[in-house]
């Protein structure tokens, strides 16, 4: 018992304003991935722990988008995929690259080109299946 009466006795400024973002976020309509994804900030900058974030969202992507289908998850990265392909493009069209530098370049843009391809099937597959990322109350 004393050990909860230590906490409560504790400053909770930081634990407190997140809370209050967490509850603003869900009244706002937020999604839930972003209500995730800032909790995720929130304790990677809490804890120290650089990536963290970063960790959550790429876990998040790969059960959420394409384990079970859910768009926007999918949404989010291709959008990301679609954005880092515009700069390795810009990139491989600067000539201070060597030719064997471009060689690299090119294959990240075939990647990337098929990464985008496979995300568009997978958002439309899931699409049609109907299965939308809902929280929903028993």
């Amino acid at each position: 018992m004393a050990d909860a009466e230590e906490l409560i006795r504790q400053p909770h400024g930081r634990e407190q304003q997140v809370k209050m973002e967490i509850v603003s976020m869900i009244h706002g309509g937020e999604p839930p991935y972003d209500v995730i994804y800032h909790v995720a900030q929130w304790l990677e900058k809490a804890s120290g722990e650089p990536g963290y974030a970063q960790y959550v969202l790429d876990a998040m992507r790969a059960v959420y988008g394409c384990a079970l289908q859910h768009v926007r998850p999918m949404e989010d990265e291709l959008r990301d995929v679609e954005a880092r392909l515009v700069r390795i493009r810009a990139a491989y069209e600067n000539p201070v690259f060597t030719e064997e530098e471009k060689k690299r370049i090119r294959f990240a843009i075939d990647l990337h080109v098929k990464n985008i391809a496979r995300l568009k099937e997978c958002i439309a597959r899931a699409k049609a299946n109907g299965e939308p990322a809902e929280i929903v109350k028993n």
